[in-house]
């Protein structure tokens, strides 16, 4: 699962927001004897953003996807071994 960032235009918000998805996945359904139902080993194999509204103005119109940059690995980010 992909995270994505949100930009409110309307009110600068980045925080909150209401997202609406539609998402077919296959799972392991494990039922105990007494009938409890445990899901394990859960895949997303498609998912579609159906809606994003802001939690702070209420506006669905004004947002933006955010581009961020990849995130460095710790390997990476602690420099080259020696």
């Amino acid at each position: 699962m992909s995270l994505t960032r949100y930009r409110c235009a309307a009110c600068g918000n980045l925080t909150r927001f209401d997202v609406v998805t539609d998402r077919r996945t296959k799972a392991f359904h494990h039922f105990s004897v007494g009938g409890t139902l445990s899901i394990e080993d859960e895949q997303v194999l498609d998912e579609d953003v159906v809606e994003v509204r802001c939690r702070w103005c209420g506006h669905g119109r004004s947002i933006e996807v955010l581009e961020e940059e990849p995130r460095p690995s710790e390997a990476e980010a602690a420099g080259p071994a020696s």
